[in-house]
């Protein structure tokens, strides 16, 4: 799938090692370090959640300083697209190897904070690691996945749904068995990952350590401004729906007559398909294409999704949920591997920009679907997310044809 549309930019340049042949096979035990440590360093943002009713408890928090706390670590997200074009042009390996253990060590001391204050400047500097970590890490995997960046991006992406969805086990477990003051416990993982990752990249200079020239990121930008406006809607109207199932759905349930654990086990469901979609989507794209991939996503989740709403205190509901979550979410590693083939010489740059775009969508989302359901309905309110999320259809169709070949 080569595409004259897109003029291809050279992946070498004045001071990047050349890639050798073997470089360019997929190298799997450096795409699986670098998805393990996405796991890793995903696990522990996804303690906050289980972890503030505990710090609510001790510093006597209201609900909306605790609210207000648990945006903290989001803050930092929008230096992303910064932090991937400091990645680009420097080693990247520098910015991956340390974050999972700093993200650790600062989430695993907030059992020590003394106030406030010390909580919030903790879940600031994690912000800010997770910053520094997610382009990098997104742009190396590529270059270690040979010509499969689509099942690299897979590999990559699963690691993070995967370390997100077993977090909240990881750290309540840990906490029933030896206390929340010794929650210290938790950021052996994270310096083993640390380990392990320095031990594998290390070594790998050839097709890791790649730097551009700083003037080459506005030439490739400009050259390719168009796609990329296109992307960065997709994403947009994308968030609308993974946003509205994975924030709402348990209220609409609950609001219907559901337990709380019933509401849970569907969120569960949604979230176990979304981790198979994950897994598969960019491997797909590899053999189908990119476009193809996405466009197929956003057609078949609308209507599954439509029919989880409908159905969902039907037990067939649990059913239409994982699958919609997989049809959902398969496009995320696509969009990521998109982005990185469109500005293949600026890859962290290019997967910074789609998750900073990814989470502002949801943060704005949220709040168009919460300001909705208060006037129209829970119901009404996750519809119009859903037919709003299909609203990207157009825009991927116009999206070029994109490959590591056309890069």
């Amino acid at each position: 799938m080569q595409s004259a549309d897109l003029p291809a930019q050279s992946e070498a340049s004045p001071d990047a090692t050349p890639v050798t042949k073997a470089a360019r096979g997929f190298d799997t035990a450096a795409v699986l370090t670098i998805a393990g440590a996405h796991f890793t360093h995903d696990l522990y943002p996804a303690f906050i959640g289980p972890l503030l009713p505990l710090l609510i408890a001790k510093h006597g928090m209201t609900m909306a300083a605790a609210g207000g706390l648990a945006t903290v670590i989001r803050w930092p997200s929008v230096a992303q697209p910064f932090m991937g074009y400091l990645a680009d042009r420097w080693d990247a390996r520098k910015f991956v190897v340390l974050p999972p253990l700093i993200t650790a060590a600062c989430i695993c001391m907030l059992g020590w904070a003394a106030n406030y204050f010390a909580l919030a400047a903790l879940l600031l500097i994690a912000g800010a690691s997770s910053a520094v970590f997610h382009p990098a890490a997104s742009g190396m995997v590529t270059r270690v996945g040979g010509m499969q960046w689509g099942r690299a991006s897979s590999y990559f992406s699963t690691g993070g749904e995967l370390g997100r969805a077993l977090g909240p086990i990881f750290i309540t477990s840990l906490v029933a068995a030896v206390g929340f003051g010794n929650i210290w416990l938790a950021i052996i993982p994270g310096a083993l990952i640390t380990l392990l990752t320095y031990s594998q990249v290390s070594g790998r200079s050839a097709h890791i350590a790649q730097k551009t020239e700083p003037g080459r990121l506005m030439e490739a930008v400009r050259a390719r401004g168009g796609a990329l406006l296109l992307l960065s809607g997709v994403v947009i109207f994308r968030s609308l729906s993974l946003a509205g199932f994975q924030t709402f759905f348990p209220a609409y349930m609950v609001e219907n007559g559901a337990s709380l654990v019933f509401a849970g086990m569907a969120l569960t469901f949604y979230e176990i398909g979304g981790v198979g979609g994950t897994f598969l989507g960019g491997s797909l794209s590899d053999r189908f294409g990119r476009r193809t991939m996405m466009a197929i996503s956003q057609l078949t989740a609308g209507p599954i999704l439509f029919s989880a709403l409908a159905l969902s205190q039907e037990p067939i509901g649990m059913g239409l949920l994982a699958v919609g979550g997989l049809l959902a979410l398969s496009a995320a590693p696509v969009q990521l591997t998109l982005a990185q083939e469109l500005l293949p010489q600026n890859r962290s740059v290019a997967s910074g920009v789609v998750m900073f775009l990814g989470f502002e969508g949801a943060v704005v989302a949220n709040l168009a679907i919460g300001f909705v359901a208060d006037r129209l309905g829970l119901q009404t309110a996750l519809s119009f997310s859903v037919l709003g999320s299909m609203l990207s259809l157009p825009l991927t169709v116009l999206l070029p044809r994109t490959s590591p070949e056309t890069a």
